[in-house]
């Protein structure tokens, strides 16, 4: 699983830095031929990475949303399911340990 989500992650990293280098020859083009000032290029850039970047988080948090949803699917526990279980352990351990110090006590007497 693990693997799979590293892939995607280079593959949408590749798509955005080839998809970057088109839109910056294509302005770069524009510009140029005169069509648009290089201000007005950069503007343009700004706005696209503002763009792609809200559209990120939106799919980080649609991502993050689905992935909890299909390992709730699948049984597997969260890392608070894991954090309460921890927490339960320690606590009964330490019931045992007091247990264990009164019988010896108690065997003592």
């Amino acid at each position: 699983m693990n693997e799979w989500l590293k892939n995607g992650f280079f593959l949408g990293l590749g798509a955005a830095v080839a998809g970057t280098e088109k839109v910056q020859t294509y302005l770069d083009d524009l510009v140029s031929r005169g069509r648009i000032t290089p201000k007005e290029a950069e503007q343009f850039a700004d706005e696209l990475i503002k763009r792609g970047e809200t559209k990120e988080q939106e799919w980080t948090e649609s991502s993050k949303t689905k992935m909890k949803s299909m390992f709730n699917d699948m049984g597997l526990a969260t890392r608070d399911d894991l954090e309460r279980v921890e927490e339960k352990l320690t606590h009964l351990e330490s019931l045992l340990k007091e247990r264990q110090m009164k019988d010896r006590n108690d065997d003592n007497e």
